[in-house]
């Protein structure tokens, strides 16, 4: 009986593409998402791809904290100043509208953070 190499050969290259993707996907998420987990997942994240001496780790948690604080602070602000700028070009009955969007909006993102 003979390997169908055919078959063989594209079913590994089907598996390393969506290898590869499903990895890629997660670790752009991750890159991207920084903020919302803890400085620790994201510096074992770099620990594992650029194999970092512990003083590194070290200075590189602490910038990581107190870099966090500072973006979720301004995300906090920017936040808010967009939509109070949004609500000004509301009419009354609009705003209502939008603040009701605005909570939802808001305790979907608080759920998701406790999920987290």
């Amino acid at each position: 009986m003979t390997i169908p190499w055919k078959y063989v050969l594209v079913s590994v290259a089907i598996g390393a593409l969506l290898g590869g993707s499903v990895g890629m996907y997660y670790a752009e998420d991750l890159a991207k998402n920084w903020t919302k987990r803890s400085p620790e997942t994201f510096l074992k994240h770099l620990d594992h791809n650029l194999h970092l001496s512990e003083p590194q780790k070290a200075q590189l948690l602490s910038v990581l904290s107190i870099r966090r604080d500072k973006m979720l602070a301004y995300e906090d602000q920017v936040r808010k100043e967009t939509r109070l700028e949004i609500r000004n070009h509301l009419m009354p009955e609009q705003q209502a509208k939008f603040d009701a969007i605005v909570a939802r909006h808001d305790a979907e993102r608080k759920k998701q953070e406790m999920q987290q």
